[in-house]
């Protein structure tokens, strides 16, 4: 982490962004946009989400998948289905042209994912450990595969009266170089797809394009999402690495308050909030300006120390 972890948008920022934004991403920083700079859903429908999709809930999230056009976690869709769909789908889009215009060298090429809508109180949550958000971790997903691609997440809290409480700490270098045996991945394995893999994944992403999304999700792997999903389950794992004293510093993101980064390099709890919408993008590798700083830069460079 940089000394000043929270990245406060600038108004000449906002005017001619250039690519600083994208260079304190990647330097560790959160970036905070203050309310107003990104349209948000009308209060009609906030009202909808905050006060009736949450007895919906089938998942612990509801998410918009844009590439295929449709919504999971939402039980007895219905018209509460198709109108949850749409506000997560326009939201999406307001992310992507905000992020289009301060991000310039990152949405390039750039692949839109998941859109969230967390409706639960995060705080005192009883759920499985490696799915629980108030413990430290980088992102790695259960399902599905980066390779490599960098995940970034933005974030608005909808909450119209309570802050969302977060805590931040180690990027995943430092993470690396404390802790990288214990979790398993040091020296890191080799993290390109062997033949067999890159088959089965051209395949998924086949079947992808004739409108079967699902399955890339849910099938897809690498021997690099591998090694972030063992070090993310570790940090969860470990009571020593979450209670150590100093670990990390906390920020509250106040009600319609807007902030993104770079998930896979930043360690991140969420320790208390309810009601955020959430997008999610990959970045690809090659637009990042430092790209030693990203985890599959340290686990390259490691391996080739080994």
């Amino acid at each position: 982490m940089t000394d000043q972890p929270l990245h406060r948008v600038r108004a000449d920022e906002y005017e001619s962004p250039g690519d600083r934004l994208e260079r304190s991403l990647e330097e560790g920083q959160v970036l905070l946009f203050e309310p107003g700079r990104l349209p948000l859903p009308n209060e009609q429908d906030l009202a909808f989400l905050r006060d009736e999709v949450g007895r919906l809930l089938s998942l612990k999230n509801i998410s918009y998948h844009p590439h295929g056009d449709f919504i999971s976690g939402l039980k007895n869709e219905g018209d509460a289905g198709e109108r949850v769909r749409r506000i997560l789908r326009e939201y999406g889009e307001r992310v992507e042209g905000f992020l289009g215009h301060l991000l310039p060298g990152f949405t390039s090429g750039w692949s839109p994912r998941k859109i969230n809508f967390r409706p639960v109180q995060e705080k005192g949550r009883v759920i499985k450990r490696h799915s629980n958000n108030e413990l430290l971790h980088v992102d790695a997903f259960p399902a599905g595969a980066t390779h490599g691609w960098r995940p970034l997440r933005f974030f608005t809290n909808i909450n119209p009266e309570e802050a969302r409480i977060w805590r931040v700490a180690e990027e995943f270098g430092e993470l690396y170089r404390q802790f990288g045996g214990a979790a398993g991945i040091a020296p890191p394995p080799r993290l390109r797809q062997g033949l067999a893999e890159r088959a089965w994944t051209g395949s998924l992403r086949a079947l992808s394009a004739l409108n079967l999304p699902q399955l890339e999700v849910v099938g897809d792997t690498s021997p690099y999402d591998r090694a972030m999903r063992r070090m993310h389950n570790w940090m969860k794992d470990s009571d020593e690495f979450q209670n150590a004293p100093g670990r990390g510093t906390e920020l509250a993101f106040d009600p319609y308050h807007s902030w993104c980064v770079l998930t896979d390099q930043v360690s991140h709890a969420a320790l208390a909030g309810q009601h955020a919408l959430v997008a999610t993008f990959y970045v690809r590798p090659e637009a990042c300006h430092l790209p030693e700083r990203s985890p599959w830069g340290v686990l390259e460079a490691a391996g080739r120390a080994a």
